[in-house]
């Protein structure tokens, strides 16, 4: 009974994961739909551009990514409309493997 009572008092935080969805209450739009939770490090080894509050719960260092949208300046797959994106998000054109960091789930989109 008092676990039911602390669950309900205090209920648990959403946590994002290191290489998944940013999660957030900065995670909205275009951030909460394509970013990954990386390192600032691994972000600007890939041209993207990062933001605060899409992360919680993770390191200092882990901010929400996005590479080739929203001011980005990479082209993932070295075309001018490329960017990262997860494999369960539309992608009018064709997926390339290990062109983005993370997982085997995130991939360029190299729209037609």
């Amino acid at each position: 009974m008092q676990l039911l009572y602390i669950l309900t008092t205090f209920p648990l935080a959403a946590l994002a994961a290191v290489n998944g969805r940013c999660s957030g209450s900065a995670a909205t739009g275009t951030w909460g739909q394509s970013g990954i939770c990386i390192s600032t490090g691994t972000c600007n080894s890939f041209g993207g551009v990062f933001k605060s509050g899409a992360c919680p719960g993770d390191a200092v260092d882990i901010r929400c990514c996005l590479i080739g949208l929203e001011g980005s300046k990479n082209q993932p797959c070295g075309s001018p409309r490329s960017y990262c994106d997860w494999d369960n998000n539309a992608c009018w054109g064709v997926r390339h493997s290990g062109k983005c960091p993370g997982p085997s789930n995130y991939k360029c989109c190299q729209s037609l």
